[in-house]
């Protein structure tokens, strides 16, 4: 008995469910009795009304048949019944009429549901269609096509304005009242406001001009209507291609073992934002070593920077910053420059720096003195990976030159190998020891010379220390 009682109380819930319908006309609905009046058409014209099921009970309702009788109606979107609407939700019917006759139509519109039914009475009257001016265009666009009627506006650069010129024109015997001229759309607008009703004699006609003025680069669509003539208006904006940028280093002459500048510019304002990067390539001048891995941005530790700049603006910034660092490396050759960017360019960007050999660079040196030997250190890079011939003249404390002068030694093997071993760059330590017979302690300087294929470096007067 408890069980039976508790399906009977849901009967009684269940048929709460119902359909309220509405009439629809862009974000508001208006409710909708047994009657509901479309309007007037004119002969030879269709008109669309949108209509809408809502849901206002607790449960779903199933839709079971859905059906219009009248001459001139039918339903041209909406689901095949069955179907069903959730609570609170609903289902827009799209009711067409067109109708050749001047009379007054009618038709039935019957939803039926869970046993039960909401039906309308769809009431509309047919009018004389109004003799219609006819609608030309000039310079700045084409159409309106056939059918369609699109009047199109082809490509523009998106900041620049296209007009189009309108005309319409009465060529009928009698005179013909346009009362309504108005443009809608993003970036559609008229020139000037068109002074209505404008009044066509007989063979007469008048102009406006209609602007597409869009703002970004993507396709646009609006309309033009002129009484209850609607044209669709379309057209596409592409950007504007951005002056080529210019890529320019700070003060100098280039050479292995610098930090250098890299900054980035344009010669007027950037019609647009753009963002994108800076790639940094290093071709070597030797041999030996295809590539030097020191030659990167300081920032990113890596041979891409990121760029940007605003619509206005003539800098770019490089990394967040008005310039971007990047070191030369140890390696004679070339560094080159190039952008990647989603952002069209009017040229390509480039630059590039030529890293000329240069002699052994010294870093830094020292001479030691022990007990039956000579050291000689040296710290320095070569940038030919060429060095290994040396020379080295001994003095004594008061200054003299230590016979038999200027020893002579070829470490160009040792050096190739190490350079070989890709240890990174062309930076080297060396030590050079040179045994001693007597009294170490009276030899008190040394000249060092450094030769690679640039040339020679010379050290003069090291003077060693216990």
């Amino acid at each position: 008995m408890i069980r039976a009682s508790l399906i009977l109380l849901l009967v009684p819930f269940a048929a709460q469910a119902q359909l309220s319908l509405f009439a629809v006309s862009g974000t508001t609905e208006s409710p909708v009795a047994g009657t509901y009046q479309i309007g007037t058409v004119a002969t030879g014209v269709s008109k669309t009304t949108r209509l809408r099921a809502r849901n206002t009970g607790a449960a779903g309702v199933t839709v079971t048949n859905l059906a219009i009788s009248g001459s001139g109606f039918s339903i041209t979107q909406s689901p095949s019944p069955p179907f069903t609407i959730a609570p609170g939700n609903f289902q827009d019917i799209y009711v067409q009429f067109s109708g050749t006759l001047l009379a007054s139509y009618s038709a039935n519109l019957q939803i039926v549901y869970g046993g039960t039914s909401v039906s309308v009475l769809l009431l509309v009257t047919v009018v004389a269609a109004p003799s219609l001016a006819t609608v030309s265009t000039g310079n700045g666009c084409t159409g309106p096509d056939p059918g369609a009627n699109t009047i199109d506006f082809g490509r523009i650069q998106s900041g620049q304005t296209a007009a189009c010129a309108i005309v319409l024109k009465n060529g009928g015997a009698q005179s013909l009242t346009v009362s309504a001229v108005s443009v809608s759309g993003v970036g559609f607008q008229l020139s000037n406001a068109v002074q209505t009703p404008i009044v066509l004699a007989p063979g007469g006609s008048a102009n406006f001009t209609v602007n597409f003025a869009p703002t970004s680069a993507t396709t646009y669509s609006g309309a033009l209507t002129v009484n209850t003539q609607t044209y669709p208006l379309t057209g596409i904006a592409f950007s504007a291609p951005l002056p080529t940028p210019s890529l320019q280093f700070d003060a100098g002459i280039p050479a292995s073992g610098q930090q250098r500048t890299l900054t980035m510019q344009l010669g007027s304002p950037s019609p647009i934002a753009a963002s994108g990067s800076v790639l940094l390539s290093f071709r070597s001048a030797s041999t030996v070593m295809s590539d030097d891995p020191a030659v990167v941005f300081v920032a990113t530790g890596a041979r891409s920077v990121p760029f940007s700049i605003n619509a206005g603006d003539t800098q770019f910034k490089l990394g967040g910053q008005t310039g971007a660092v990047f070191q030369t490396g140890t390696t004679a050759g070339s560094i080159s420059f190039s952008i990647s960017s989603n952002a069209t360019f009017a040229g390509s960007a480039s630059a590039s720096m030529t890293i000329p050999p240069a002699v052994v660079a010294v870093d830094n040196a020292a001479a030691t003195s022990r007990a039956g030997d000579l050291d000689i250190q040296v710290w320095g890079f070569d940038n030919t990976y060429s060095a290994g011939q040396m020379s080295f003249t001994f003095y004594d404390t008061a200054g003299n030159m230590i016979h038999p002068g200027a020893v002579s030694a070829d470490f160009t093997s040792q050096f190739h190998t190490y350079f070989a071993a890709g240890n990174g760059g062309s930076a080297f330590q060396m030590r050079v020891s040179f045994p001693v017979v007597g009294d170490s302690t009276q030899v008190g300087a040394v000249d060092v010379k450094l030769t690679n294929s640039a040339g020679a470096a010379t050290l003069q007067r090291l003077t060693f220390n216990p």
